[in-house]
């Protein structure tokens, strides 16, 4: 098989992975859209302004091992969607494949039950979409 086709269609699912991060944006109150890989790297990003991106990657995956933990020593087994509530405004990760998470920064006035819905709602998409560009 041929490198080519399979450039091709990482780029498309690139393409797509960076519209539905370009839609989150557009909710009322998100800076930032990212995806984490299990390493604590951004491999994609929106955002309104300038991030540390290194520090916001590994901090989303730092926090969502801290709460699945807690959250197994009190009889929860899965955590799907972990909220840091801080003073400016939310961070919200939840995680996608193969230890690739979704990370959210909104501002405090983001309406944060919209947010939430959007998540829940892209991350079958994401899912799939990552399950056919690990295959590939």
């Amino acid at each position: 098989m041929s490198n080519i086709l399979q450039l091709d269609v990482r780029k498309s699912q690139s393409t797509e992975i960076d519209s539905i991060l370009r839609n989150l944006m557009s909710l009322q109150g998100v800076t930032a859209a990212a995806i984490v890989d299990g390493d604590g790297f951004v491999t994609h990003i929106h955002r309104d302004s300038e991030i540390n991106t290194d520090a916001i990657g590994a901090s989303v995956q730092v926090v969502f091992g801290a709460a699945a933990k807690a959250a197994q020593h009190v009889g929860h087994h899965v955590t799907n969607l972990v909220i840091c509530e801080n003073t400016e405004g939310y961070i919200l990760s939840t995680p996608i494949e193969a230890g690739f998470m979704l990370a959210l920064v909104t501002q405090r006035d983001a309406l944060l039950g919209r947010v939430r819905f959007e998540l829940k709602e892209t991350i079958p998409v994401l899912k799939k979409l990552f399950a056919s560009y690990l295959s590939n």
